[in-house]
């Protein structure tokens, strides 16, 4: 099974219209972590039933995660992951920085200088 697939099955409620992850699989843990939390939230609360994401993707080299609402608690953990997403390389998931003049993006010097 596709890893992106599986976050979806862990998460129904969050991913109940079906997205396409528009990233590279370094930022998978990242995602992940963040997919569980926000689903426990949604699961906890039933208020939040119109909560779900609408786009998961790499924007301006960082991570951009973006639901049809959201709540203080799922803002916090959102703007969270996105700041360790311009630290973490998109490829692998190592430690990475920001590269690029016109065209940005987070690479590991390994993945840099591997051209990965």
């Amino acid at each position: 099974m596709d890893k992106w697939e599986d976050i979806k099955i862990k998460c129904p409620k969050l991913y109940k219209n079906g997205i396409i992850f528009e990233c590279g699989l370094g930022w998978f843990d990242l995602i992940h972590d963040l997919s569980l939390k926000i689903e426990k939230i949604l699961n906890e609360n039933p208020h939040c039933h119109e909560v779900y994401a609408t786009q998961v993707k790499e924007k301006y080299g960082t991570l951009h995660f973006y639901l049809s609402c959201e709540t203080h608690e799922i803002t916090n953990l959102v703007n969270e992951a996105e700041v360790l997403s311009s630290k973490t390389c998109e490829n692998c998931g190592s430690l990475g920085k920001m590269i690029g003049k016109h065209w940005f993006e987070v690479k590991c010097d390994d993945c840099f200088l591997g051209g990965k």
